[in-house]
């Protein structure tokens, strides 16, 4: 069995079980497994043998210049994989236990990275001031307002928005899986602020458009629903501090005068925006399980990867409650 093959029937035995983004993840991730074959002539992959098994762990972190957390989740898929062609006899039994074992530190683990509040208030006046109810002012705007995953923003549709009762509602539907399925279904309520500027943006600039389901996204292009790739580089442009007026001090920075491709070690992802978001409303003392449930994600889950919130600064926000006891 051929590379390539072995890939496309793993992918197809898992695809009644796994989510289409995790299937997607799988196929990125498996590509590069077969692209190594390929540097090594290995033609069927009954040639595989514990040292290439090993050696492609090595070849893969240095050539995409990978994190310990990355590889994890890199070497994690491979061992899945070498375990579901060991069953059905296209390589030896065991030959998954092979694959390193990667265990990146808590440290590691944790990226700490996240947009302050400070920088997201001034990003918000410059989207204010020169992109008032643009797609872009609004992707932001939600993304910091209801720390909503970008697969949840895309899936919003026109009719999601409720301007009388000033919440959104987050739906799993066909074409638009949200990160939790059914469990991710919510409504967010939304401030005056953020309403009003959602009124003119659906009155005046989004793009009237239909998606193959029939449905109206709330956040459309000439292209239709947006791309979570599109939303990606907003955020790496919108965090740039060039964007804000200030200067950058990357001395590579290519943005903004490459928003499509541009790189700034000073920009951030969207997950750094939802992780910002999440701690600026601990830190203004929302209860835990009030940012749980609007967040859609569970208070152990908060608590491990999303509240970076320091123990001192936790420490400062109990002794509030202890005053008067």
């Amino acid at each position: 069995m051929k590379p390539s093959q072995a890939q496309t029937t793993y992918l197809e035995s898992r695809a009644t079980e796994l989510r289409e983004s995790t299937l997607k993840t799988h196929r990125y991730r498996l590509n590069h497994f077969v692209r190594f074959c390929q540097t090594k002539d290995i033609e069927e992959v009954s040639e595989l043998t514990r040292p290439l098994v090993n050696e492609y762990a090595s070849w893969r972190r240095d050539d995409g210049d990978l994190s310990k957390v990355t590889m994890k989740g890199q070497t994690d898929t491979l061992r899945v994989f070498l375990r579901f062609l060991g069953r059905i006899g296209a390589v030896e039994d065991d030959l998954h236990e092979a694959v390193p074992t990667i265990s990146p530190s808590p440290e590691e683990a944790t990226n700490e990275r996240i947009v302050e509040p400070e920088t997201a208030h001034d990003i918000l006046a410059t989207l204010d001031r020169y992109h008032y109810a643009s797609v872009k002012h609004v992707w932001f705007l939600l993304s910091w307002r209801t720390s909503a995953r970008i697969s949840s923003l895309r899936a919003l549709d026109v009719a999601d928005y409720d301007s009388d009762d000033q919440c959104l509602t987050f739906r799993e539907r066909d074409g638009t899986k949200l990160k939790n399925g059914v469990n991710g279904e919510r409504p967010v309520a939304l401030s005056n602020e953020t309403c009003a500027i959602l009124d003119d943006f659906v009155e005046q600039n989004r793009v009237e458009t239909t998606d193959q389901h029939g449905r109206k996204p709330l956040l459309s292009s000439a292209h239709g629903r947006v791309h979570r790739n599109t939303m990606r580089r907003w955020s790496y442009t919108i965090t740039c501090p060039s964007f804000r007026g200030e200067k950058c001090d990357d001395s590579d920075c290519e943005l903004p005068t490459n928003t499509k491709s541009g790189k700034c070690d000073n920009s951030v992802s969207p997950h750094a925006i939802r992780r910002g978001s999440i701690t600026h409303f601990l830190r203004e003392d929302l209860p835990r399980k009030v940012v749980s449930d609007r967040a859609n994600v569970s208070e152990d889950v908060l608590e491990k990867h999303y509240d970076r919130r320091s123990d001192r600064e936790k420490m400062e926000q109990r002794r509030g409650y202890l005053d008067n006891l």
